[in-house]
């Protein structure tokens, strides 16, 4: 595991943004398993850590040598292989691209704020 306390602000910042795209959330109750959220919608679900640094992160950096623990971690999770895991990056078996902001699709959320 990761050290240190969970980004608790954070953590309600991704629920608000998770919202805002459509997505119901649900915290994660179980301590030994690196996550934060789960969401979803009626078309697609996700594992989601929430990952804050106290810098501005290089747009050269390479994410798997900047969090490598945190990836390794999320990619060990008890999940099927296929189900998509994101660190707010999105974390491939290989490799780990940024995601950027896609909006909300035609479904909307009754519970988003």
């Amino acid at each position: 595991m990761t050290r240190g306390k969970k980004p608790v602000a954070a953590i309600d910042e991704a629920k608000k943004f998770a919202e805002k795209m459509g997505y119901r959330w649900q915290t994660n109750e179980h301590p030994d398993l690196a996550y934060d959220l789960f969401i979803f919608k009626p078309a697609t679900a996700c594992i989601v850590r929430v990952r804050q640094t106290r810098y501005r992160i290089d747009p050269e950096t390479i994410y798997e040598d900047l969090i490598s623990d945190d990836i390794r971690e999320v990619r060990a999770l008890p999940f099927p292989a296929w189900f998509p895991r994101e660190i707010w990056l999105r974390v491939l078996p290989t490799s780990v691209p940024e995601i950027e902001w896609w909006g909300p699709d035609d479904y909307a959320n009754p519970y988003s704020r």
